[in-house]
């Protein structure tokens, strides 16, 4: 067979089910090959889309099964925006980019290996139609060992239609993850016995080792506060008792040990600082680089989760419940209730305002009493998502994706697309402001060619930095850099496509009209006018 064939079938033997592309050189009769052998091709507008739906296809997921195929020179290069956002989220993504001949002047020439070397867990040329099966192997399996991460292979026209004789070989296993230090254990469970207010912090990173059973033990048996990274929620639900993300700053600053699971000491949680001196830091996580060495007083645990909650859970389980039942600790959960209290009356008040145009709060109220608890909600933009974070409850896991740990725009509409392939049964509402919508607007009609049925609703406050306060910065006479023009109808864009579409000004439409998208089957766009100087809070819960 040709190497495109070839190709095919070794993806399909990896558990391959999704390619994200656009046609093109040289890979024009490699996306033919893929859908022969039943991975499903879906078309898209822009290769940049085409990395982001493959990355929420895979964390929807849970495991790599979808990937991007591009075409050569700047179909590559597009893509880099994706490749950054999957090493900044830590997560899974191969892209395999097309590579015309290397004489110089070739049309659409770029060595695509070297150029995202330092964005990738690996990057490299395949030279040989024989060396397919191998480099796409490892490059699947090492997307996806320890911290996952964007793998990139540059794959020349002449190696994809070089003949090669095929011999079916098992493909290799992936590696283990590393034991934990059974010392480093025994320490972990000391600590959190010993501790009067004991908390834990979980980040989205558990997704790859899914330790929701072992997660909803020690919290429930030990009873223990937590709170969550904004993409960390759904995995125990909101409205847990034990979840405290209202008073998560207060936690933070109050407890006297944190078991930190999956999540980054970084930007998200203010890298640590507010944290107290005298805390005692339990980190555990895949990558030995990101746990918190610059810390004193750290138990830093390299593990995969799920297996380092089961050691902790045996080693505590030996000292029985009552150390952890203490007055000291029942005081702590008060402390934290009453504050959490507080916070959802601050929430409350915020969603009750009658103004019009509405606020972006009274809108997420108005979608939060309408989502279904299995929803995926994907939150793109700024004062958008700042709103929804604060409002929107999630109850399982894999029902929130945002703009991650780099805060990306545009990325929703595709994040939707992959999000629902991945789970067809789920609802899934795209909730994005009205600059990020316009990134990935065309995308609308990559869900309606591939039915794709995702509700896209569009928070528009006419522009990116609408408010007096950007405006302010500029001179009086200034043009409209900060400002769109006012109530554009973006659902227009649905509409000429075919799909189902409403324009909304009122609170009391959006449910009917989220009712009205969901009964029409048909990928949705909501265009929702809210008020350009609502105040902006940043909420990173």
């Amino acid at each position: 067979m040709n190497g495109h064939e070839l190709l095919a079938h070794t993806l399909k033997a990896l558990g391959v089910t999704h390619a994200y592309s656009i046609l093109g050189a040289p890979i024009k009769e490699t996306l033919p090959a893929c859908s022969q052998v039943g991975i499903r091709v879906i078309g898209v507008h822009h290769q940049q889309a085409a990395g982001f739906m493959a990355l929420a296809h895979n964390y929807a997921c849970g495991r790599l099964t979808a990937i991007a195929i591009l075409s050569a020179g700047p179909a590559v290069t597009n893509a880099t925006t994706s490749i950054l956002v999957a090493k900044d989220n830590c997560w899974p993504l191969l892209i395999l980019g097309g590579k015309t001949h290397t004489r110089r002047g070739t049309f659409q020439m770029l060595d695509g290996a070297t150029l995202f070397q330092p964005l990738t867990k690996w990057a490299a040329e395949v030279d040989s139609p024989e060396k397919i099966v191998e480099y796409v192997s490892r490059g699947y399996h090492l997307a996806m060992m320890g911290q996952p991460g964007p793998v990139y292979l540059d794959l020349p026209g002449e190696v994809l239609n070089g003949k090669v004789t095929f011999i079916e070989t098992p493909l290799s296993d992936p590696p283990k993850p590393p034991k934990p230090d059974s010392l480093l254990i025994q320490q972990a469970a000391k600590c959190l016995l010993q501790a009067q207010r004991p908390a834990v912090i979980i980040g989205k990173g558990i997704r790859w080792s899914e330790p929701y059973e072992e997660l909803q033990i020690l919290i429930e048996t030990y009873q223990i506060p937590f709170i969550t990274s904004p993409m960390g929620r759904g995995f125990l639900p909101d409205d847990h008792p034990c979840c405290f993300n209202g008073a998560r700053d207060f936690l933070q600053q109050q407890a006297d040990t944190i078991l930190l699971l999956g999540a980054r000491l970084n930007w998200t949680f203010r890298f640590g600082t507010q944290f107290s001196n005298d805390a005692k830091l339990i980190h555990v996580d895949i990558a030995r680089e990101n746990l918190a060495v610059d810390r004193p007083s750290s138990i830093l645990i390299e593990g995969d989760v799920r297996h380092v909650l089961q050691a902790l859970l045996s080693r505590i389980k030996q000292h029985g419940r009552e150390a952890t039942c203490s007055a000291k600790r029942q005081e702590w959960r008060t402390l934290l209730q009453q504050k959490e209290r507080k916070a959802i009356q601050q929430r409350l008040q915020r969603t009750q305002h009658s103004s019009h145009p509405m606020s972006p709060h009274r809108l997420m109220k108005e979608i939060r009493e309408f989502l279904p608890h299995e929803a995926i909600c994907v939150l793109d933009g700024r004062d958008t998502m700042a709103a929804a974070q604060e409002i929107l409850v999630s109850y399982v896991p894999v029902s929130r994706l945002t703009a991650g740990s780099n805060g990306c725009m545009g990325v929703g509409i595709p994040f939707g697309i992959g999000a629902k392939l991945s789970s067809p049964d789920r609802m899934v509402v795209v909730i994005c402001g009205d600059m990020a919508f316009g990134i990935s607007a065309m995308e609308m009609e990559t869900a309606f060619r591939h039915n794709i049925p995702i509700i896209i609703v569009v928070v528009n406050n006419d522009g990116p930095c609408a408010t007096n306060d950007f405006r302010r910065l500029f001179p009086p006479d200034h043009e409209p850099a900060t400002r769109y023009l006012p109530r554009i109808q973006y659902e227009k864009i649905m509409e000429s496509f075919g799909g189902y579409a409403e324009s909304i000004d009122q609170p009391e439409q959006v449910q009917p009209a989220l009712r009205r998208a969901v009964e029409s089957g048909l990928p949705a766009c909501l265009n929702v006018y809210v008020d350009p100087q609502a105040p902006f809070k940043n909420y990173l819960g």
